[in-house]
């Protein structure tokens, strides 16, 4: 099957394309668009966001900023003090 002519136009490099603006409007249109107006104005490009979110007080890791204690820790800590006592 022959090939539709003028389809074939070979791909030029463009030297006169500034490589770093490209670069930053691509990764700005990527973005998701922050519903929180307070969050939006403070987040900044250039950190991550483990540190953007912790200069706003918040937490990455929900697991990690409350940790849970563990269960038999309670257990031995209650029949200690119930032995203190005396009673």
């Amino acid at each position: 099957m022959p090939k539709a002519k003028g389809k074939n136009r070979r791909r030029k490099f463009g030297y006169n394309v500034n490589r770093k603006r490209l670069y930053r409007q691509s990764r700005k249109r990527a973005a998701p668009r922050i519903e929180c107006s307070h969050i939006r104005h403070a987040w900044d490009r250039t950190k991550s966001v483990s540190q953007n979110l912790a200069e706003m007080g918040l937490a990455v890791d929900p697991n990690k900023a409350i940790p849970i204690r563990k269960r038999h820790c309670l257990i031995s800590h209650s029949f200690n003090a119930g032995d203190g006592n005396g009673g």
